[in-house]
């Protein structure tokens, strides 16, 4: 048990309870029955996909954006 607890302050408390919300959030997708609007969000696990996704989408377009837009490395000292 003291295993335990020097890992739970090792990782932090804040840390060690948004575990804990995401566990129980797991467990619970396979009791819940979600009312999706479409077919697609009646599948098991789908908003953690798309927010995935939508994740790996976004910091795409940043680095994209960040190529574009970067400037050199002295252009305010001219």
């Amino acid at each position: 048990m003291k295993v335990l607890i020097d890992k739970i302050n090792k990782f932090g408390k804040f840390y060690v309870l948004i575990l804990i919300i995401c566990i129980i959030s797991l467990v619970l997708e396979f009791f819940g029955h979600r009312h999706g609007e479409t077919s697609y969000e009646d599948f098991l696990f789908f908003p953690a996909i798309y927010g995935f996704l939508s994740c790996i989408v976004i910091f795409k377009i940043g680095v994209s954006l960040r190529a574009f837009l970067m400037k050199d490395e002295d252009y305010y000292d001219k």
